[in-house]
């Protein structure tokens, strides 16, 4: 599941969206969610697998009679392929494959795609990188051009990559305006120290100004390689169509080995709980609750999904239930996992009214040793098992997730994960739960919270007295 910070601009929204519609949800999602799981989730349509020549894997599925087709470029880097000196290079590659092709002079992508209804953007986290284009079938053709020249044939002008640097050094200096952003880099580097992950994929300021030409075209022919390559494409074409554009876009080669990969041998080195206290210039406290949890391939990721979401997996989840609407401790509380291919984090972020932070601590620790002690309501796993089948099944609803879906679980070689997962949530037990429950809390444990300088001010003359 991903992580997600809220500002106050979105709690506000929230706000505004739970007020007023909650008792209009609880009267229809019954009978939505009945209808729903009625359904046979027991297994997944399987995709057709292939590979090109070249050894670019070709993953296709078929929509049909919704004429648009979504053709998604996988790269299997992310900044965990990076060193400490390029931190950041995976993302600065995503801007600047947009900055001058082969075909396409710089700012031409957008244009030409938008001329043809089309829809296009990239993304780039740890573990990969995506490139993607949602178009009508018959400019389909288009969307196999386009991307196809991003990921084969970017030409790297030197005056283009000087002009980007500020963009992406603005976007690093922006996230200092969250007043949590300290704290969740903080997260990151503790609780994943010693491996890639501690690392932000943005990089820094000093490393995107000091990358290179050089720097790119080597990190870019090594590793968007076509054995390192998966082409995704989603939506109403037939079989032969994408068979015949993909050898004639996607069929080409390198000249050089493909980079050395991470295989997740880094050990963690976070043993030990941490408790810290951040401040900013705000009225409220932010609050991260987070343990260490497994790859995302081990045996227990579905045990792992469901106390997820049963903790803090949206508005009818636990924290949301006792914490907010009971005790009234927060204000706002959403799910933290991060479940990367090789280290995860299991935890929560919270935003309470001021003196409430470590009240939200102790009242959460709590619920996760009412759930190892088997105090818990099989009503309460059932649904949550239910909440996580229903976005599953939700996720095929638009050909762009469908692709997103198959292009995440091949690339990362977790099919399996994906194509049994809602037999995997159904198959996880109470017992399963409190045993998962228990570890947990036998884990080192990160706890920060950002309060107000204001705060900071008043506890430091009550000691000075």
């Amino acid at each position: 599941m991903i992580s997600r910070l809220v500002d106050v601009k979105e709690i506000k929204d929230i706000f505004v969206r739970v007020g007023l519609l909650t008792l209009f949800l609880i009267l229809i999602l019954g009978v939505f969610m009945s209808n729903v799981l009625a359904k046979d989730t027991s297994s997944v349509k399987l995709p057709d697998i292939s590979k090109l020549p070249n050894g670019v894997t070709l993953i296709y599925q078929n929509v049909p009679d919704v004429g648009v087709v979504t053709v998604q470029s996988f790269i299997g880097t992310g900044s965990v392929n990076e060193s400490i000196e390029i931190s950041g290079i995976s993302h600065f590659l995503e801007h600047i494959l947009f900055k001058g092709t082969k075909n396409f002079k710089p700012g031409e992508i957008d244009t030409y795609l938008d001329s043809l209804g089309g829809e296009n953007n990239a993304f780039t986290s740890s573990d990969l990188t995506n490139y993607y284009v949602t178009i009508p079938t018959k400019n389909v053709e288009a969307a196999f051009e386009v991307v196809s020249d991003m990921v084969f044939n970017a030409l790297f002008i030197k005056d283009e990559i000087e002009k980007e640097k500020p963009v992406v050094v603005q976007e690093i200096m922006r996230k200092y305006n969250d007043p949590s952003y300290m704290m969740w880099q903080d997260l990151l580097h503790t609780i994943f120290l010693g491996t890639p992950y501690e690392r932000e994929v943005i990089g820094t300021v000093d490393t995107v100004n000091t990358l290179t030409q050089e720097n790119l075209l080597e990190y870019y022919n090594s590793f968007y390689h076509p054995e390192n390559m998966f082409l995704t494409v989603v939506g109403d074409i037939d079989k032969k169509e994408v068979e015949k554009l993909a050898l004639k876009y996607f069929n080409q080669t390198r000249d050089v080995d493909l980079g050395k990969r991470y295989k997740g041998s880094a050990k963690v080195e976070f043993t030990k709980s941490v408790d810290k206290v951040f401040t900013a210039d705000i009225d409220m406290e932010y609050v991260v609750l987070a343990f260490p949890t497994e790859e995302k391939l081990s045996s227990t990721i579905y045990t792992n999904e469901v106390l997820s979401e049963m903790l803090a997996g949206g508005e009818f989840s636990l924290f949301n239930e006792i914490l907010k609407n009971q005790k009234r401790l927060v204000i706002y509380t959403s799910d933290l996992s991060l479940n990367h291919k090789y280290n995860g984090l299991m935890g929560a972020f919270a935003v309470t009214p001021p003196n409430n932070a470590d009240k939200f601590r102790d009242e959460a620790l709590k619920i996760i040793q009412d759930i190892a002690d088997g105090k818990v309501d099989d009503k309460v796993i059932e649904k949550a098992k239910n909440r996580l089948k229903s976005d599953n099944i939700y996720s095929y609803e638009r050909v762009s997730s469908l692709a997103n879906e198959l292009g995440y679980a091949y690339t990362l070689d977790m099919e399996d994960y994906y194509l049994n997962f809602v037999k995997g949530i159904d198959s996880v037990t109470k017992k399963d739960l409190m045993k998962y429950a228990t570890e947990l809390l036998d884990k080192p444990m990160y706890y920060a919270k950002t309060i107000g300088n204001k705060e900071t001010d008043k506890a430091s003359k009550e000691v000075k007295k």
